[in-house]
C-alpha cells in the first residue's frame, strides 16, 4: 500500500509521531510525516495540486484548510485540538517577578515571534496584539512594529535541531521574551534556565488545530481522522500539551 503522506503543523512534530505508532499498531500502514510552519505547507500544496503529493493536512489553524477546500483541493476539515500562547522569559527574577504586560509594554524588552502568513503562530501573535491594542491603544501596534519575526519563515528550521526557538532565541541574548505555543510548555520548562509567564486570558486568541482531507486519495485517511478524534488519539494530544477537542 502507498504511504499516507501527512502535511503537518511543525508545533504537532512530537505529537503526531506518537499516534501514528498507535495508529500503526492496529492498522498496517506507513506513515510520512512533513513538519513545517502550515502557512507555508499550505503554499506547498497548492504549488502541488497539479501534482499531488500530501493525503492530509494538518495546520495550526481553520483557515488554511477551509481555504483549500474553497480552491477544490480538499473535500473536509476536521477540528481536532486547541492550544494556547504563553511567554517563555529566562528564569531570572528581572523576568519572573514581572507580569507579562509589563515586559511587553517595555520598550528595551526585544520581542521574538514567528512569521505571520507563514506560520499560523506569527498570526495569532498579531492577532494578540490587536486585542491589546482595543484595551491600551497605541501599546498593539508599537508591538508589531517592535517585535521580531525570527521563526517560521523557512521550510528550513533555523535553530539547531532538537532545540526550541525560544531556547536557542532566549540562551543566545537574542531576544528576552518570546512569544510561542503552550503546548510546549514541559519541554521548554525542562531547561532549568528558561521560565513561562502566562498572557491575561482575554486577550489570548482561540487557537483550532484543523486536519483537511486532501483529494489525493488513499484508503487509510479517514481512518487516520477517525483515530485522531477518538480516545486514544485526544489523550495522546493532551500528554503533548495540547487542550482536547473531542
Amino acid at each position: 500500500m502507498e504511504k499516507l503522506i501527512i502535511y503537518a503543523a511543525g508545533s504537532l512534530r512530537v505529537a503526531f509521531p506518537e499516534i501514528a505508532k498507535q495508529f500503526t499498531e492496529i492498522h498496517s500502514t506507513q506513515i510520512e510525516f512533513k513538519f513545517a510552519p502550515a502557512g507555508l505547507l499550505y503554499e506547498k500544496i497548492i504549488e502541488e495540486s497539479a501534482h499531488p503529493h500530501a493525503h492530509l493536512f494538518a495546520s495550526a489553524n481553520t483557515l488554511h484548510p477551509q481555504n483549500l477546500i474553497k480552491q477544490n483541493l480538499a473535500s473536509s476539515h476536521f477540528i481536532f485540538a486547541d492550544n494556547s500562547l504563553c511567554l517563555v522569559v529566562r528564569n531570572q527574577p528581572h523576568w519572573t517577578t514581572l507580569d507579562s504586560l509589563s515586559i511587553l509594554f517595555n520598550s528595551n524588552t526585544r520581542i521574538g515571534m514567528s512569521t505571520p502568513l507563514k506560520d499560523p503562530s506569527g498570526d495569532y501573535t498579531f492577532i494578540l496584539f490587536d486585542n491589546i491594542e482595543s484595551q491600551y491603544p497605541g501599546k498593539g501596534e508599537e508591538l508589531k512594529k517592535r517585535a521580531k519575526q525570527l521563526v517560521g519563515g523557512t521550510l528550513t528550521p533555523t535553530t539547531p535541531n532538537g532545540m526550541h526557538p525560544a531556547e536557542y532565541l532566549l540562551l543566545n541574548n537574542i531576544v528576552d521574551v518570546y512569544i510561542g505555543y503552550t503546548n510546549y510548555a514541559d519541554k521548554i520548562l525542562g531547561n532549568p534556565q528558561l521560565a513561562i509567564l502566562k498572557l491575561p486570558t482575554e486577550l489570548i486568541p482561540a487557537i483550532n488545530y484543523s486536519i483537511a482531507l486532501l483529494n489525493h486519495a488513499h484508503p487509510i485517511t479517514e481512518l487516520f481522522i477517525h483515530f485522531l478524534l477518538s480516545k486514544q488519539g485526544q489523550d495522546c494530544l493532551a500528554i503533548n500539551g495540547f487542550i482536547k477537542k473531542v
